[in-house]
């Protein structure tokens, strides 16, 4: 049927309503239950994928076809639905997922985490498990299974240290409602020219990989995700929204807000620091000015602060768990 145009050719309507009488297994978008072929369609069982970045609304358009059971997938502290901003006011970015995981227990519905992954190094996983998932979620992964690459980028020389910290104070740019940092770009050039550089003799780090390790450069920002683009050719450099779902050996996390009112935007949002931190399957590379993040030196109002103090409290341990590198060395050779 691909390619046809379903609404003017009846014959070829006919036979794309005859396969899905036909079909046990029905694969469609949330909105597309309700449309088209399946506007008549009843569903016994629904299974619901991401169903916690669905709105609620979208959600029962299969849910209310006839349905008996359903399962609804998903995970309510990674991102929500992307909705306006006024919506966000009336909770309209809260998937149905989300509210009834939150419920106290009830009889006909189940709740089940699963409480085990396979993609992350264990010492990355701990700071999300401690952080969102209230320390439920456990590693499947062998450390040694998730050897450093061969590099001489200055990885912390005990081995179950993944986390590292390059402090970059250099400030935002103003006056634009997509925020840049030219001087956080310059890190993370430097950070990925590290980072694929051959090792130095005098390495110390034990346990390193001969193989290629993929790499993601992250950001919040769409002009800094442009920037960085330009300056750093052949690595892949997304959009945290974009990047979800996703994973690669090595996260670099370019952070942008560096200022002196310790304005954070999308960084108040904690689903956006766990959706960076669980894409690592080897180390996580974070370029960002802790001042600002902690709320160390900040000047707003106590209005401000609290909404956006227990933010603050979250970096400020993810900083602690990290290694803190204050300059990156020189590429040698």
């Amino acid at each position: 049927m691909v390619g046809k145009d379903l609404s003017n050719n009846n014959p070829a309507r006919r036979a794309a309503q005859k396969r899905i009488k036909e079909a046990r297994l029905i694969f469609t978008t949330c909105a597309g239950a309700g449309l088209g072929l399946l506007r008549k369609e009843a569903f016994d069982v629904v299974l619901v994928d991401e169903a916690s970045q669905q709105t609620e609304p979208a959600t029962l358009i299969p849910l209310v076809k006839g349905c008996s059971r359903a399962s609804l997938v998903g995970d309510h502290v990674q991102l929500r639905a992307t909705v306006q901003k006024n919506a966000i006011l009336t909770g309209f970015d809260v998937s149905l997922f989300e509210r009834h995981y939150n419920m106290p227990e009830r009889k006909g519905v189940a709740k089940v985490m699963l409480d085990t992954q396979y993609r992350m190094h264990r010492s990355i996983c701990e700071f999300s498990s401690t952080e969102f998932y209230e320390g439920k979620l456990k590693t499947a992964v062998a450390d040694h299974a998730r050897p450093i690459p061969a590099s001489q980028f200055p990885w912390p020389e005990v081995d179950d240290k993944r986390l590292v910290w390059i402090e970059c104070t250099t400030p935002e740019d103003l006056g634009r409602q997509s925020k840049a940092n030219a001087g956080q770009v310059d890190i993370c050039k430097r950070a990925v020219k590290l980072l694929t550089a051959s090792p130095s003799p005098s390495s110390t780090i034990s346990h390193v990989s001969s193989k290629k390790a993929t790499m993601a450069i992250l950001t919040p920002y769409n002009r800094q995700k442009d920037l960085l683009q330009s300056a750093i050719p052949g690595v892949e450099v997304a959009s945290i929204d974009g990047f979800q779902g996703r994973e690669a050996d090595i996260i670099i996390f370019v952070t942008v807000r560096s200022n002196l009112h310790g304005e954070m935007g999308f960084l108040t949002d904690m689903r956006r620091l766990n959706v960076v931190m669980t894409r690592a399957k080897i180390g996580v590379v974070v370029i960002g000015d802790s001042m600002t993040l902690t709320g160390a030196h900040r000047t707003s109002g106590p209005e401000e602060e609290k909404e956006d103090e227990e933010s603050k409290r979250v970096w400020k341990r993810m900083v602690e768990r990290c290694v803190v590198l204050r300059e990156l060395p020189d590429v040698e050779g």
